[in-house]
């Protein structure tokens, strides 16, 4: 069966060492965001070293993606990505890819983030109804007008129409 696009990128993170509710928000973003791959990049290689350490130490498996999950969760305490009543989701993981964002702005100043604009400012709004009331002039109706229809009278009484 075929995976969709949205999947493989899910795959993708879970492989990389990102937990379950990273990944389901991480895999709505675009991975041309640029920010995006060096943050996977880095998670994929401090798993690695994780999985390598706990090999060598001989930790099972349901016990070593359990330290993980509580060191990735700790992490975002430390960080103040998770808040005190947040549940674990994609709110929380935003937190953190809004802060990678600002590390990768910082870096790169000339980075315009696809997510910035949200709001619309009072001047936007009224340059748009502007706009509108020079394409569509006061006075004037603009609904579209059926064409009167042909009545035909016949001879054994009633009508019909001729189209």
């Amino acid at each position: 069966m075929y995976k969709t696009r949205r999947q493989s990128k899910f795959q993708t993170l879970i492989n990389a060492g990102f937990i379950g509710f990273e990944s389901r928000a991480f895999s709505r973003v675009s991975p041309r965001v640029p920010y995006m791959k060096p943050m996977i990049k880095e998670r994929k290689a401090e798993y690695d070293r994780m999985l390598k350490r706990a090999l060598k130490q001989g930790i099972p498996e349901a016990e070593r993606d359990k330290q993980w999950l509580t060191h990735i969760k700790r992490r975002y305490v430390a960080n103040g990505w998770k808040r005190k009543g947040d549940k674990w989701g994609v709110t929380v993981a935003f937190r953190m890819l809004k802060a990678k964002e600002r590390e990768y702005k910082y870096k790169h100043p000339a980075y315009e983030s696809p997510w910035e604009k949200k709001h619309k400012s009072p001047a936007d709004i009224s340059a748009k109804l502007d706009a509108t009331y020079e394409k569509y002039p006061r006075g004037k109706t603009y609904t579209k007008r059926q064409q009167p229809r042909r009545i035909e009278h016949l001879p054994e009484g009633g009508a019909r129409f001729i189209d």
